[in-house]
């Protein structure tokens, strides 16, 4: 393997002379405006935007009978997504929709994991590159979940109770 590849994301893994095409990994396109899996999907795949920009956004219930979709983010080039997959079974926890036309290298979950298995100095490298993808969109969260909750004592008059 070149010393020039760095094998920290999973794009740069895809260039993995070992992590092949068709054993592990599939490119898949996408045209504008596509659903790439929904809230509550079960999810197997872990994804790497190749070319191209996708919108992640959840489900949020008003009533019992209103819905509305709430944009969490925007991914790009370079961008993944879908990583829980690899930790658990539970369902995607929201939809992915393209942006723009796609190319997307779709990644088995699975077979992931017994690959870094047999190369634990890469899953060192990628674990520790997916704690600082996690982390921040963690912190975003926090952020607006404390925002909601302040709005929520606003609008409710309690915080004029504290």
């Amino acid at each position: 393997m070149p010393e020039s590849v760095s094998l920290y994301t999973l794009k740069s893994l895809l260039e993995h002379p070992e992590f092949s095409a068709g054993d592990y990994w599939y490119e898949k396109y996408y045209d504008a405006n596509q659903v790439v899996f929904l809230e509550g999907d079960k999810g197997r795949n872990i994804y790497v935007i190749l070319s191209g920009q996708v919108s992640v956004c959840t489900r949020v219930v008003l009533s019992e009978n209103q819905q509305m979709l709430s944009g969490l983010c925007e991914l790009f080039d370079g961008d993944e997504f879908a990583h829980s997959c690899f930790f658990d079974d539970e369902p995607h926890s929201a939809t992915v929709k393209t942006v723009t036309d796609c190319r997307l290298a779709v990644i088995d979950a699975v077979k992931l994991k017994q690959f870094l298995d047999n190369n634990p100095e890469l899953g060192y490298r990628l674990l520790t590159h997916w704690i600082g993808i996690i982390l921040p969109r963690i912190r975003q969260g926090n952020k607006r979940l404390s925002s909601l909750f302040s709005w929520g004592l606003k609008a409710h008059d309690i915080d004029s109770l504290f």
